[in-house]
């Protein structure tokens, strides 16, 4: 929680999380840096600037594939480590969560980008349930 709040109080970017060497801090990061950006995609939204908005979505996206990128390169199974995988997972419910709520208040015509970025975080999701209840091979 310490983490999450200083990560919180300082300022990167994506960039800045790709090139963190640890990739369970990476995921992390990459967690992090995606509702930051789903706020300022919220933000920009609210005041017009649509194409902020719509960079901010993209980056969202972005930093949860850096995020996935991330756990599986760890090369960690999921069954084994479920207690990392699982809280990385319920942190990924909420983000979706919150896209589907700034989905629903956008309107129909910026809609579609919102919707495909979600249904790429449930994909991502699903995937990472699958794999902590799933038996390896």
């Amino acid at each position: 929680m310490l983490a999450t709040l200083f990560l919180l109080a300082h300022s990167f970017d994506l960039t800045s999380v790709k090139a963190e060497l640890n990739l369970d801090r990476r995921a992390d990061l990459a967690l992090v840096n995606a509702n930051a950006s789903l706020d300022r995609a919220k933000a920009s939204y609210s005041n017009g600037e649509y194409k902020q908005s719509t960079d901010a979505v993209l980056e969202v996206r972005d930093s949860i594939e850096v995020c996935n990128e991330a756990l599986k390169a760890t090369g960690k199974d999921p069954r084994q480590n479920s207690k990392q995988f699982k809280k990385i997972e319920l942190r990924l419910q909420t983000l979706i969560r919150r896209v589907k709520g700034f989905a629903q208040g956008v309107s129909i015509e910026d809609r579609a980008l919102v919707q495909q970025v979600q249904a790429r975080l449930e994909e991502i999701n699903d995937d990472m349930v699958s794999g902590i209840f799933t038996k390896s091979k």
